[in-house]
């Protein structure tokens, strides 16, 4: 054997060698990366940057952390908090264990961030999961928002240092990009924000979320002689999830609707809005609301054929649940947003034609089937919702509650609910596209 031979020998087995190495650390990193895979990630994203005029939305979150503090006593769910208190320079981020909520800086996820960050934009949200998920690595993963919400107008207002939201349309092009860099979807999306269990909101979150908590009415936090009452009560819910961390996506959405706590009205100046109850709560299966907007389509057409239908439509609407309370004395509210179910289950009552009847009765079904859990108060003089089925749909009581963004997201481009509205509700006779 030559000294070239030789050498080109001894150059192959340090190539196999190293890559026999390389393999091995490979292995051993993918070993510990399914080690470090826990069952369950929770991702909360506390924005309480609001100036409050009634009660501190900072110390509900405040509180949400302490009770997460009581919950975090299995390794295999792991709490990552995002918090914006209603300050300047507070915005904390937590890995919340057992008794304690160590802080991590907000540079781990963005070298750029102060220690105020605007969570009104689609980019904190994405960056901020993103980070989550890369970090904290799991089966399976709950995103929990908190804040005031507006149903299809968004979640998510941050006024430091200026006034912003999460629409809608913001909200889905943030978790598509979560989707599409984790390559899956977020498996609950939970909202702890008012009026959120709409059919326009499920609709726009079908394509980056398998399951959607939320309520159709009021959300709101209250001081009693105990502390604050808490809705959405954090220790009651992630318990459960806890104690049974092999939970699969569709239980812990029920899981939600279960342990949800109701109480007293939610009170409004009474010369605008009655009591509202917050005795509404839903789970919502993502991957059926597609059928349930088609057949929402299918109906809303049908209605603008039958254009001597169009007496019916005050009546009907006059009897189907509502969730914005009384109007004022100009017939205004800027929630104007009904139960489906109920709807269409008027709609087939009191419209006495077999093809508006059998549309209305597959809407129904449809709704039950996408509808896996939900709870409502019976007792309409403490503003509950006994007409409540799980999920609303925009349904402006005049002209002058039509707002024309509406016409902005997925579900207006893709049934004709609104120009149903502008049609029969309005008077519009224009009402292409």
């Amino acid at each position: 054997m030559n000294r070239k031979t030789s050498t080109t020998i001894h150059f192959l087995s340090l190539i196999l060698i190293l890559a026999s190495l390389s393999a091995g650390a490979m292995s051993v990193a993918d070993e510990d990366s399914q080690n470090n895979t826990s069952k369950w990630t929770v991702i909360l994203y506390f924005d309480g940057d609001q100036h409050e005029t009634t009660y501190s939305l900072s110390d509900k979150m405040l509180a949400d952390l302490q009770n997460l503090e009581k919950v975090a006593t299995n390794e295999d769910v792991k709490f990552i908090v995002l918090m914006d208190l209603d300050g300047i320079d507070d915005t904390h981020l937590y890995c919340v264990e057992q008794n304690e909520a160590e802080e991590i800086p907000l540079s781990s996820i963005n070298a750029s961030w102060s220690n105020e960050v605007n969570m009104g934009d689609g980019n904190t949200l994405t960056q901020f999961v993103c980070w989550a998920i890369i970090n904290y690595p799991a089966e399976h993963y709950n995103l929990y928002l908190n804040d005031h919400g507006g149903g299809w107008r968004g979640i998510c207002v941050d006024e430091n240092p200026v006034k912003d939201m999460l629409n809608l349309t913001e909200l889905k092009t943030s978790l598509i990009t979560i989707r599409d860099k984790i390559s899956r979807k977020i498996d609950v999306v939970s909202m702890d924000a008012c009026l959120m269990s709409m059919v326009e909101v499920a609709y726009q979150l079908r394509e980056c979320a398998d399951y959607m908590v939320a309520s159709e009415s009021f959300i709101h936090t209250h001081q009693t002689e105990n502390g604050l009452f808490l809705n959405w009560q954090l220790d009651r819910i992630y318990s459960n999830l806890t104690a049974n961390p092999d939970m699969n996506p569709s239980t812990f959405a029920i899981t939600c609707v279960e342990n949800f706590r109701t109480d007293k009205a939610f009170i409004l100046p009474p010369s605008v809005v009655k009591p509202q109850a917050v005795d509404c709560i839903s789970a919502v299966n993502l991957s059926a609301i597609a059928q349930v907007t088609e057949l929402v389509d299918n109906l809303s057409k049908h209605l603008m054929i039958m254009k001597h239908l169009r007496f019916f439509i005050p009546f009907i609407f006059l009897k189907t649940q509502r969730f914005s309370g009384a109007f004022d004395f100009l017939g205004y509210t800027f929630y104007p947003y009904v139960d489906l179910y109920d709807f269409s289950k008027n709609v087939a009552t009191m419209m006495p034609y077999p093809e508006i009847k059998e549309l209305s009765g597959e809407l129904m079904r449809s709704i039950e089937r996408t509808v896996i859990g939900e709870r409502h108060g019976k007792n309409i003089m403490l503003g509950e919702h006994p007409g409540a089925h799980g999920l609303s749909i925009y349904f402006p009581y005049r002209m002058i509650n039509y707002d024309s963004e509406y016409e902005n997201l997925d579900f207006s481009k893709d049934t004709h609910w609104d120009e149903f509205i502008r049609y029969h509700w309005l008077m519009k006779t224009n009402v292409s596209g």
